[in-house]
């Protein structure tokens, strides 16, 4: 249980960091596939909904491993899982916009 609030943690810090660069560095219009229309118009809402209240969320879900371990369980892993699926969307974007860039070059 520990290694799912862990990796859920890691994957929204991931999936933050992502969605800056893509953004801000990159251009991309489109934004965080979870959060897209907050993330265009009031980033700073967008950081403290990412970097402060779902890590509470996470939290949460894992303190109630005692009361309902199954539900607690199957909620970590969800978040976990649709985080790394939005930090992979970004990754292949990012690398998609490198490689049309380097082409462009040539």
């Amino acid at each position: 249980m520990r290694i799912l609030l862990f990796m859920a943690v890691v994957a929204n810090s991931f999936d933050l960091f992502a969605t800056a660069i893509g953004i801000h560095w990159f251009g991309n219009r489109e934004g965080n596939p979870l959060l897209a229309g907050i993330a265009h118009e009031h980033w700073l809402l967008f950081v403290l909904i990412k970097g402060a209240l779902v890590p509470l969320l996470i939290w949460r879900l894992y303190r109630y491993r005692h009361h309902t371990p199954h539900l607690s369980t199957a909620g970590l892993g969800l978040v976990t899982v649709a985080l790394t699926v939005a930090v992979g969307q970004w990754l292949g974007w990012l690398a998609g916009v490198v490689q049309v860039r380097h082409l462009m070059h040539f």
